[in-house]
């Protein structure tokens, strides 16, 4: 028998109701608790909590992970941290290279979302997976930022420079020309000590012809 007045309301008769039940409601606390509440109420809680990259493949046990860190999640959402975090549940070896950091520099507001080919092999990057990881990465991103999803191969090689160098000194020397009137004295007969001989009679010194 109701206890209600003629005009109570819609919400309070199905309160009643609910009361006079008899309803067991100390489940409710485990119900709301990702780590103890059945499996099948995960999907509940993680549309509640507005997860956008939720993933009906996910295991059991990656689905409680989510839903525990979605309040942690939603404080830097639209952040790089945030688009590092998603992409870590796919492949440790994504990398995030915002605008400023490409070579050459890319337009500003804009990243690439880069896969290492010789860290993940392409039988791990199939289609689907792509696709997974560009509708996690648009969900958890700034709304201003455009990103482009590449998978690059790497090179890495050396340079070794060698150079020679010579030093030296220009000197210049200005010459006048004159011309030489003195004796041939390469003709001369000379003595051990180099010293012409000289001719007593004609006073001079003795040739060689």
């Amino acid at each position: 028998m109701s206890i209600l007045p003629p005009n109570a309301t819609t919400a309070e008769r199905a309160l009643e109701d609910a009361m006079l039940a008899r309803i067991d409601l100390s489940s409710v606390p485990t119900l709301r608790n990702p780590w103890t509440c059945p499996a099948e109420v995960l999907p509940v809680l993680a549309s509640e909590l507005s997860i956008s990259h939720w993933d009906t493949a996910w295991s059991e046990a990656e689905k409680r992970q989510a839903v525990a860190d979605a309040t942690a999640f939603h404080k830097i959402k639209g952040t790089r941290a945030a688009v590092e975090e998603v992409l870590a549940r796919h492949h440790g070896a994504l990398d995030v290279v915002v605008w400023h950091e490409a070579n050459p520099r890319r337009s500003p507001f804009t990243f690439e979302v880069r896969a290492p080919a010789a860290e993940i092999p392409a039988s791990f990057l199939t289609q689907d997976r792509a696709e997974a990881i560009i509708r996690d990465v648009a969900a958890a991103k700034s709304l201003r930022d455009h990103f482009d999803f590449v998978q690059n191969i790497g090179l890495t090689s050396g340079m070794f420079v060698a150079a020679g160098g010579k030093s030296g000194t220009a000197l210049r020397a200005d010459y006048a020309a004159a011309r030489d009137d003195s004796r041939d004295w390469s003709i001369l007969l000379q003595t051990e000590d180099g010293e012409p001989i000289a001719n007593g009679e004609a006073a001079d010194f003795l040739e060689t012809n």
